[in-house]
């Protein structure tokens, strides 16, 4: 049963019901994570991984409630009541959005801040949501990109390339301020290679307009990186007019920055 999760009993007159009660304390609750004054993330046993699905929590808060309830004595009730999250009529639900709102603090860690393969265990200190759908194995062979490489690329720059995403790979891109620029002709290999990147780290990138992010007055431009992704990538980009690049800077360093999303509270990444 979840840490911030208490499963409460009301008898009145024999009449029994059952409903599930929220923990304030940050203290106590490690199975929850809040960002930005909302619901952010919970911790999924079952699956040994966390999820920003809150149908999750409505799913195995339910569970504990029928789990309470066929650990009872029913023999000394004449009715048993159970106040689902599920179901609208219940409240409950209300009361959950209430407690994840307004009465709890901002409380999070940086989520699948590290490449985890298919064939690894995880524990909820490696705050994953999710695995690559592909083994890692050091004796593997890849006949077809060995060809497809050796063919666009010269063996140095081809070099860079590897050196970038070996560092995502073993973390170190964290702490390199660096970042790829890939140009030349039409049908050179630009987006051939940036395909490839986004199939090795499915889940682990997101799309951004480098533009948007060296113009002056646009308040919205890091939304892209409200999850604050291992890769970002842009197909085709024009920094040919730099107006401020004051967040581009700050992206690469790897510095706090404030995300502004539309519609919702601000917070702070480290990217």
């Amino acid at each position: 049963m979840y840490d911030f999760l208490k499963i409460t009993e009301i008898n009145k007159n024999n009449k029994l019901t059952v409903r599930p009660d929220f923990k304030v304390r940050s203290d106590k609750r490690k199975d929850l994570m809040i960002k930005g004054g909302d619901f952010y993330a919970v911790w999924d046993e079952n699956k040994k991984l966390w999820s920003t699905d809150e149908s999750v929590v409505i799913r195995n808060v339910d569970a504990a409630i029928d789990e309470h309830i066929q650990n009872l004595d029913a023999k000394y009730y004449s009715s048993v009541t159970a106040l689902y999250m599920d179901n609208s009529s219940s409240g409950v639900i209300d009361v959950w959005h209430k407690y994840v709102k307004q009465q709890c603090r901002d409380n999070y860690h940086t989520l699948d801040n590290k490449v985890i393969f298919a064939n690894q265990d995880t524990v909820r200190e490696d705050y994953a949501t999710k695995k690559l759908p592909y083994n890692f194995d050091e004796n593997g062979s890849c006949p077809a990109y060995e060809e497809l490489m050796s063919t666009l690329y010269s063996p140095e720059e081809r070099d860079k390339l590897e050196w970038a995403v070996g560092a995502i790979i073993n973390g170190d891109s964290k702490k390199l301020q660096k970042f790829i620029v890939l140009y030349g002709e039409a049908g050179s290999g630009k987006s051939t290679f940036l395909s490839i990147v986004e199939k090795l780290f499915d889940g682990y990138y997101c799309m951004f307009e480098a533009k948007a992010l060296t113009m002056q007055n646009n308040q919205f431009s890091l939304e892209p990186f409200k999850d604050n992704p291992l890769v970002a990538i842009q197909h085709d980009g024009d920094l040919s007019k730099i107006e401020d690049n004051t967040k581009l800077n700050s992206l690469v360093s790897h510095e706090k920055m404030v995300i502004n999303q539309k519609h919702k509270n601000l917070f702070e990444i480290k990217p």
